[in-house]
């Protein structure tokens, strides 16, 4: 089953990537007899190769720095691909409306080769300045009031919680560093990974010293994750042994009581079926519990309703990285009840990370790289 859903996603991937470019292709050509769009043509097809042929040669013949160039070059490329195609759409619209309207005149070749040379060109900065944009960090500051226990009022409980950082290509070990470093700064007492830590394989964490940057973390309550879709893809069981190196529990549908006040309950991915991976119901992983305030880590947020009839008191998710790339998070909201943010069910809270890392294209445009900082406060009982 897993080997068959690699061949499938695989060849679906290609195949979408090449009706993509070939897309964009049709367009630059119709407009190739323009000053410049020779080089811009030429530009656009080793731009477009660069990923595929990159990762090949990485998986099968050498991996160096000419293939790592390649990679990069081609992971940007994807980035202006998305909006190379709405420029094409865009362009398409104009040619229907300009036809079926005869006051709209219609788009010559010149005229379309310069709005590609003035597109291109703007394409090129919007990429950059999403690049930039995901080398940022944004805290997202959230204060939840907890019960305590008889008239007692215990110190507040902080909790860094960091989903998709997706360690790879282009989450490296100076990046982490980064992570870690302004985790340890905000001083919490428990850190939890909300699924999608890897993002291939634990070679790849491994050539990032990914363990040893996760064992300086200072929490302690302790460091829990639980799967995402990524853990299965790059072998859920490596990863959990590797997780373990850096101080890292992986919780595999099972619950934890954290720092004596709190209950955390670690879901196995919704994906993890496709894998041979169960996935308890939630009111089963609740039944023989202690009566404390009940959170959730569940990388994927769908069917949320679960948490909320379970009576738990937040869920943490992740998954959707808010589409990632604007105009995806409009996708990302159709199929998810919240793509990202709070939300609240009855007395139940939810927050959707956009997640750390990035998938794909190291580009954001949308949202920022983010921590969620939660502050319990625990007031005594009526």
């Amino acid at each position: 089953m897993e080997t068959r859903l690699i061949v499938t996603l695989l060849f679906a991937a290609f195949s979408s990537y090449a009706a993509a470019n070939y897309y964009i292709f049709s367009h630059l050509k119709a407009a190739a007899n323009s000053p410049g769009t020779f080089l811009l043509l030429l530009f656009w097809a080793l731009a477009a190769i660069s990923y595929p042929a990159g990762r090949l040669l990485e998986a099968y013949i050498v991996k160096n720095t000419l293939t790592w160039g390649m990679i990069w070059v081609g992971s940007y490329y994807l980035a202006f691909m998305v909006y190379a195609i709405l420029l094409c759409l865009a362009v398409d619209i104009y040619r229907l409306l300009s036809y079926l309207f005869a006051a709209m005149p219609p788009l010559s070749t010149a005229s379309r080769g310069g709005i590609w040379a003035i597109g291109s060109i703007a394409i090129i900065a919007l990429v950059v300045a999403a690049g930039l944009n995901a080398r940022r960090i944004q805290i997202t500051k959230i204060e939840l009031s907890m019960p305590g226990q008889g008239s007692t009022v215990r110190e507040d409980m902080h909790i860094a919680a960091i989903s998709d950082i997706h360690v790879g290509c282009f989450m490296r070990n100076s990046r982490i560093k980064e992570l870690v470093d302004t985790v340890n700064s905000l001083k919490p007492h428990t850190v939890w990974l909300a699924g999608d830590i890897v993002d291939e394989s634990v070679y790849q964490a491994e050539e990032e010293k990914l363990a040893e940057e996760f064992s300086r973390l200072e929490a302690p309550y302790g460091v829990y994750a639980v799967t995402g879709n990524h853990e299965y893809y790059a072998g859920v069981e490596e990863v959990a042994d590797y997780l373990r190196r850096g101080g890292v529990r992986l919780l595999r549908d099972e619950a934890v009581v954290v720092g004596d006040a709190i209950l955390l309950v670690g879901r196995n991915d919704i994906r993890g079926s496709s894998f041979g991976d169960s996935r308890l119901p939630l009111k089963e992983l609740l039944r023989e519990v202690p009566p404390l305030p009940t959170f959730i880590l569940d990388h994927t947020p769908l069917k949320l309703s679960e948490a909320e009839e379970a009576g738990v008191t937040m869920q943490i998710s992740g998954h959707t990285h808010n589409g990632q790339l604007f105009p995806f998070n409009f996708i990302t909201s159709l199929i998810f009840e919240k793509s990202w943010g709070l939300l609240q069910k009855g007395n139940t809270i939810y927050y959707i990370s956009c997640g750390f890392g990035t998938w794909g294209p190291p580009t954001r445009l949308g949202s920022v790289p983010e921590i969620v900082f939660l502050t319990l406060k625990f007031v005594p009982s009526p």
